[in-house]
């Protein structure tokens, strides 16, 4: 598989700071995605909790998406929704590190600096939630429209996607830089001359 290339000029020499294919967006990307996706099911369920109900309501939504309403009902198993909600929520979770990533990717980002990893994560999860849940959501599963209410959306749209989720998935590409082979810091003032890959670099 090719490698796609971003270089960087220090003193007219190109420098290789970013070297990287698909396989290392799929990888990095699912990886960040499930180690986030954790931390977000264990917010979501304290989320709940505080808010005084079932803490099986996050894997009930989730599983919801494939049994339609019968899953938020009371009568039906809570072993089946949470196995079938967990799976739903860390496939999601795992695709939607995927898509970050391979945005950072196509913007060249993957070396960028900490702080504004994180800053993209978390603008990436705000419109996650926006996206998926006050459009796909009421679009497509117009019977969950009633369990998002304000303290739900406070809670899970703000605190748990864009305080945790989001800054999660930038964090762990702030710390392993998949894909990262070079200091972009290091090749020219203020912070790298950057030149995007042309077709023969590419190859």
């Amino acid at each position: 598989m090719t490698d796609r290339a971003v270089v960087a000029t220090l003193d007219g020499v190109p420098v290789i700071v970013e070297k990287r294919d698909i396989d290392i967006v799929v990888v990095h990307g699912a990886l960040a995605g499930l180690a986030a996706g954790l931390v977000l099911g264990v917010a979501t369920v304290l989320g709940t909790v505080i808010l005084s109900q079932s803490p099986s309501l996050p894997f009930r939504f989730a599983a919801s998406f494939v049994t339609g309403p019968v899953a938020l009902q009371s009568d039906f198993p809570a072993g089946p929704a949470i196995l079938l909600g967990g799976v739903i929520h860390f496939t999601l979770a795992a695709l939607f590190g995927i898509v970050f990533v391979g945005l950072l990717a196509i913007g060249y980002q993957l070396s960028a600096r900490a702080p504004l990893l994180i800053v993209y994560g978390a603008a990436f999860a705000f419109a996650l939630w926006e996206v998926n849940f006050l459009a796909v959501v009421p679009t497509f599963f117009p019977f969950l429209v009633h369990q998002l209410d304000l303290s739900t959306q406070l809670w899970i749209g703000i605190l748990a996607y864009v305080v945790i989720y989001g800054p999660l998935l930038g964090g762990y590409v702030a710390v392993v830089r998949p894909g990262v082979v070079d200091d972009w810091r290091a090749a020219g003032p203020p912070a790298g001359t950057f030149t995007a890959p042309t077709s023969t670099e590419a190859d």
